[in-house]
């Protein structure tokens, strides 16, 4: 699950994602940027391999539990530019 320092909780506001994009940066190589934008703005998060790692498990295990997509094509469109 998701890792770092407890804290209090708190209400936050939340908005749908509407896109997302991977930027590595070849000056730091043990990080990789993830950039998320919302009706918002954008949030750039840093994150390293083994963050990527996690956060890619948990995805993958949530999405296993919510219902299947009506439209089983794939919606590149909520992938701006992901770059590996």
């Amino acid at each position: 699950m998701a890792r770092g320092p407890a804290t209090e909780e708190q209400e936050l506001p939340a908005y749908p994602i509407r896109a997302y994009q991977l930027i590595p940066d070849p000056n730091q190589p043990t990080v990789v940027a993830l950039a998320i934008e919302t009706d918002q703005g954008h949030s750039l998060f840093l994150a390293t391999r083994e963050i990527l790692e996690d956060l890619g498990k948990d995805l993958l295990e949530r999405a296993a539990k919510m219902p299947a997509r009506a439209d089983t094509t794939s919606d590149e469109s909520s992938k701006a530019g992901n770059v590996d």
